[in-house]
């Protein structure tokens, strides 16, 4: 200290947060896709002896319990097929020919026998028939869409692009983003792009859902030969009907199949091979936790979004109830990150075979929109707003008229990138 001056010492205490190793993993795991935990998966068991891979016990695309290894719900339910061999899927191909052989006019069942020969590897139909004229052109036609009615969409398309935009119209009209048709239609090359969103009107969050809807949901191989899921993508969470209730299914890493090989986690083993093990058993239970973790997480969000859009998940988008995901965060004690990265590009499977993004079960104002498009679409649509807006009051939907007019507005754009 000099001249009596203030001493010239300062402190300074800086307290940072910073996550541990594994934290960070959850994190990142509970915002992947099921395709990308798969990638995750196959990549460690291949790397670590002490990850086993066994039988699963749920199915993939259902999560029902397994029999024998074998799906009954997703795996045909024919006792023919079930006699012929307990163990393996049913051919999906042959059961498409066989629904629409049923489809068709007595005797014409060879017409769908054709079409379903001239299906290349992928379930598409290059070229298509539209050069075929005549009489035998029209029964081909009739046989083609017997067989695009009971296939996966995008059967029989004439090439990718077609093949890809049909399945985006079909969720988009399942309760998928009307976003993806556009992408699909438009955009498929320049979906990279930063301000994409900005050039479609549309916020990111809306354009980062339908990004993932066409990641995990749409396939180039909509009917591949082999096995039913080659190409296709698992959803992240199955809601299941039970004995007439709705239930919340999210595949945990023993629903997979996975477990730590017990004999080598207790081989006697001298000091160097120990720690060696002991690194590779470490690393497998890691991945084990954070699976759980990711299923745990999965299923109660969905469990609560199913709280409140049981309705909407039986009956549609008239019965959408207002729900944002901080209240589903606050109602789990979880934090409003947490809720977002597993909502973000999360896909639900629900009872009737549909898939929805779990983005779906949030928003608010969904039934108000629906009341809107279903009354100008009805066979008396009304004259002006201000009468909609009356109309809607009658029916208990009471909205001012300038929303009506934005709804209404909103709802030719979703028609015009649907068509």
């Amino acid at each position: 200290m000099e001249g009596g001056s203030e001493p010239a010492l300062r402190v300074e205490l800086e307290q940072r947060f910073q996550l541990t190793g594994t934290a960070q993993q959850l994190i990142a795991m509970l915002a992947s896709r099921q395709t990308d935990v798969d990638a995750a998966v196959d990549a460690h068991v291949d790397a670590n002896p002490a990850l086993v891979r066994r039988a699963p016990r749920r199915c993939r695309w259902c999560a029902a319990a397994l029999e024998r290894g074998r799906c009954p719900a997703c795996s045909g339910t024919g006792a023919d097929v079930r006699d012929l061999d307990p163990a393996a899927p049913a051919d999906a191909r042959e059961q498409v020919l066989r629904d629409a052989r049923t489809l068709v006019p007595a005797g014409h069942e060879g017409d769908v026998d054709l079409v379903m020969a001239l299906l290349d590897a992928r379930g598409l139909l290059p070229g298509g028939i539209a050069a075929v004229g005549g009489p035998q052109g029209e029964r081909l036609r009739v046989a083609l869409d017997a067989v695009r009615a009971v296939a996966p969409p995008g059967t029989g398309e004439p090439d990718l692009r077609a093949c890809l935009l049909a399945q985006a119209r079909w969720h988009a009209e399942h309760g998928g983003p009307a976003l993806l048709v556009t992408l699909v239609r438009d955009h498929l090359e320049d979906l990279g792009d930063d301000d994409l969103a900005g050039r479609l009107g549309v916020t990111p969050a809306e354009l980062s859902d339908a990004r993932g809807v066409l990641r995990t949901r749409l396939t180039v191989a909509p009917l591949p030969l082999g096995r039913d899921d080659a190409g296709l993508a698992p959803p992240d969470v199955v809601v299941r009907e039970v004995h007439g209730r709705l239930v919340v299914e999210a595949l945990d890493a023993g629903d997979l199949g996975l477990t730590v090989d017990d004999d080598l986690a207790t081989l006697p083993l001298g000091a160097e091979a120990a720690q060696w093990r002991d690194a590779h058993v470490a690393d497998a239970r890691r991945l084990l936790y954070l699976l759980d973790r990711r299923a745990d997480t999965l299923r109660r969000v969905t469990a609560a979004a199913l709280e409140v859009q049981e309705d909407f998940v039986r009956h549609g988008r008239a019965a959408h109830r207002p729900l944002t995901r901080a209240q589903v965060a606050e109602r789990l004690g979880l934090h409003p990150s947490t809720v977002s990265r597993v909502v973000h590009g999360a896909v639900v499977a629900v009872p009737d075979r549909r898939v929805l993004p779990l983005a779906a079960f949030f928003g608010t104002a969904e039934a108000p929109r629906e009341a809107v498009a279903r009354l100008f679409a009805s066979d008396d649509p009304p004259h002006s707003d201000d009468e909609a807006r009356a109309r809607l009051a009658a029916q208990g939907v009471h909205l001012a008229r300038r929303t009506v007019a934005k709804y209404r507005a909103a709802e030719g754009r979703r028609r015009a990138t649907a068509t």
